[in-house]
């Protein structure tokens, strides 16, 4: 069924390697006998409101939520949400769409969150050989409210796991999310996400996507900007190495007046890792006064690296402003002659340029302790940082 589903999106899949996730037979996922506590685990310091999916089911003994009023955090099967049609394009959104657990976080009228919602997905492998796990996530603000939330998917094992997630955000009119995504899977995790997003009218949405580690992963993104004045700002940055791949498909659509999109995402690859980025924006008839850039810029470490990059528009307003670009290139050797003329040794001169072309997008992420663990993990994943532990 997912190989058929795979083989359907020939033109959205033609860089990413399916085999993937079609080459292990995956059994259903069930519960680990033993859970580990998840401190040392998670990036997240434990003060932040927190729940967690295991394998894609709620863990009650992972949970510390001391909510607001008007603001509730609680499993897909408590808090009863239907499955809604998917588009044709998400063909593995559909087959998340039909999980019975998930996460699902909502945000009343001109409620704002005292602190970060904290969401784990943590896939614990059982033994030796492939499962998967499905879930979904939903998360709704209402007109006014504004919150900060933190996905982190984490894996552990050896063994082949592959998590795959249906996430469904709507923003009210004039609501605000800041949505943080850290992706650190083991070696033989695999992640695939459709996030599929819908913005009212001068609503804000701040994205910040960041795959420090694993096999393979995924991220397809939906935005509909349908109210005027919407705003949304998707970030990531990629760090790769070894056999590692990434890929990012967003497609925006505006439909209103006004509305506003600035997308930049970044990659360091290193050895034989793979980056694909596929940017689309979308203006529609009638959506006059669209202010849309979408770039994509890439650090290449090593000559068997390599970068599919394809931002792109598609307009159908006349009053608009758009900009798109994408880069790909190697590390700067006149920027290293200067280093080393100062007095700074070949490792560290390349390990500054590393942390100085990632830094970029850490220091866009506004909430302290989360920067603070990923500057830490910038520094530890640099290529001779990575040497330095053998």
């Amino acid at each position: 069924m997912i190989k058929e589903a795979i083989a359907g999106q020939k033109e959205g899949w033609r860089f990413t390697p399916g085999e993937a996730l079609t080459g292990p037979h995956f059994a259903p996922a069930g519960m680990p006998a033993a859970q580990p506590p998840l401190g040392g685990r998670v990036l997240c310091p434990v003060g932040f409101h927190r729940a967690a999916l295991v394998n894609g089911r709620w863990e009650s003994k992972h949970a510390l939520l001391k909510l607001p009023a008007g603001v509730s955090v609680e499993s897909l099967a408590q808090a009863n949400e239907p499955a809604t049609a998917v588009s044709a394009d998400l063909p593995l959104a559909a087959v998340a769409a039909n999980s019975k657990d998930g996460i699902v976080v909502r945000v009343g009228r001109h409620v704002r969150v005292d602190k970060p919602i904290h969401l784990i997905h943590l896939a614990e492998s059982s033994g030796k050989t492939a499962e998967a796990a499905n879930a979904r996530v939903r998360i709704v603000l209402e007109a006014g409210a504004s919150a900060e939330i933190v996905e982190e998917y984490v894996s552990f094992g050896d063994a082949p796991f592959w998590t795959n997630v249906r996430s469904q955000v709507v923003l009210s009119e004039g609501a605000s999310l800041k949505h943080y995504r850290v992706v650190r899977q083991g070696t033989q995790g695999r992640l695939t996400n459709a996030l599929e997003l819908e913005l009212g009218s001068r609503s804000r949405y701040e994205s910040h996507v960041f795959n420090l580690s694993g096999l393979f992963a995924r991220e397809d993104v939906r935005a509909l900007m349908a109210g005027e004045g919407a705003e949304a700002h998707l970030n990531g940055l990629a760090l790769l190495s070894g056999s590692q791949f990434a890929d990012h498909h967003t497609v925006v659509e505006h439909a209103a007046v006004g509305g506003n999109t600035r997308e930049l995402y970044k990659a360091v690859l290193d050895d034989k890792s793979r980056f694909v980025f596929d940017g689309l924006i979308h203006v529609k008839p009638g959506a006059q006064k669209t202010d849309a850039q979408v770039y994509n810029k890439n650090l290449l470490l090593s000559e068997d690296a390599k970068v599919n990059t394809n931002p792109e528009f598609k307009i159908l307003a006349d009053d608009v402003s758009c900009k798109h670009g994408g880069a790909v290139g190697q590390m700067s050797q006149e920027a290293l002659f200067y280093l080393r003329s100062r007095g700074i040794g070949d490792e560290a001169a390349r390990r500054l340029l590393v942390y100085a072309f990632g830094s970029e997008m850490i220091e866009r992420v506004g909430l302290e302790p989360l920067r603070a663990a990923l500057t830490d993990a910038l520094h530890g994943l640099t290529p001779e940082a990575a040497e330095d532990k053998k």
